[in-house]
């Protein structure tokens, strides 16, 4: 019996061996090797918050063992020439960074982040010859501004009874003003829009809009118009109390009821979730992607001087992202 067993145990292993040679070795020397991990540069406008904050946002919601990631100051010139040919893609933090690798022509792949349609539009411009040109090069782009509309549902969830709502719009924003409109009244309220430039008189274009809203949304433009505005539309909002619904967390410290913004994580995380796209189908071409998730933040103080009382930043945020 012993001798028989042996024999079947032989006769098994003699079986096992030619299966082994048939069919597991050939599907191992055919096997795809390892993908190489993808190589993302980041060039940084600076290297003080909110650009580090982007950097490491993009980061945590990438997979560290598929990605090799490097970050380059702007003025690093001669890293930026060596390390860019190696790469897979450069995202570009802040506009003077995306500035900076547009003036080099380069043919790598680009994706620009934190940085507002309207600076991003001025670069292509000046660098492609417009903004499709930029695309069409493989540019792309997640612009800072949120939708008008966002701000517009958010003014009527914070004060249900708004009857009036007051828009300032720069020059770039003026070819959108019927949408805004229409975004307004679908709200249920009705539009009370000033068109504003640098070359006007802040006091004299906007106190006659704001004064007679119920509630008040400046539309970002250029730097420029930003600055020139903030400043007299707060001081107009105390006067005539009218609260002020912002794009930036410091609209909301100088005196602004709420802001709707694109924060690090927010930014962080769609441009991971691009590159991630990105590198797996590449595309012909780039593409101008607004943001795709948010931030709420609200001073409590002046909800206090308007005598409001509102949810948690949380229960906003969930009511828009549900629409």
């Amino acid at each position: 019996m012993d001798l028989i067993a042996d024999k079947l145990k032989l006769i098994y292993l003699a079986v096992y061996r030619i299966v082994v040679l048939l069919f597991v070795v050939p599907l191992v020397a055919f096997a795809e090797p390892l993908a190489e991990p993808k190589k993302i540069a980041f060039i940084v406008s600076r290297w003080s918050d909110p650009y580090s904050q982007v950097v490491a946002a993009v980061r945590d919601n990438l997979p560290a063992e598929s990605y090799v990631f490097q970050t380059i100051h702007q003025d690093a010139g001669g890293v930026i020439d060596r390390k860019i040919v190696d790469m897979d893609i450069v995202v570009t933090v802040g506009a003077s960074a995306t500035e900076k690798l547009m003036a080099r022509k380069s043919d790598v792949k680009m994706v620009a982040v934190l940085i507002t349609d309207s600076a991003f539009s001025s670069l292509a411009n000046k660098y492609f010859g417009s903004k499709q040109a930029a695309l069409n090069a493989g540019v792309s782009v997640v612009c800072l501004d949120q939708p008008v509309q966002r701000s517009v549902e958010l003014a009527k969830l914070i004060m249900p009874r708004a009857e009036k709502a007051g828009l300032m719009v720069g020059p770039a924003s003026y070819d959108h003003i019927e949408i805004f409109a229409r975004q307004i009244n679908m709200a249920g309220m009705r539009p009370n829009i000033v068109k504003f430039s640098a070359q006007e008189n802040p006091i004299l274009s906007i106190e006659p809009v704001l004064s007679q809203s119920d509630i008040f949304i400046p539309v970002p433009d250029t730097r420029l118009i930003n600055i020139a505005a903030a400043k007299w539309i707060l001081q107009l909002s105390y006067r005539y109390r009218v609260p002020v619904i912002a794009y930036s967390k410091a609209y909301l410290k100088g005196g602004a009821l709420a802001a709707l913004y694109s924060s690090p994580v927010n930014v962080g995380r769609q441009t991971a979730e691009l590159l991630s796209h990105n590198l797996q189908t590449p595309a012909l071409v780039g593409g101008a992607h607004m943001p795709a998730y948010f931030s709420i933040a609200f001073n409590d103080s002046v909800a206090a001087f308007f005598n409001l009382s509102l949810e948690s930043e949380n229960f906003y945020i969930r009511q828009l992202a549900a629409d």
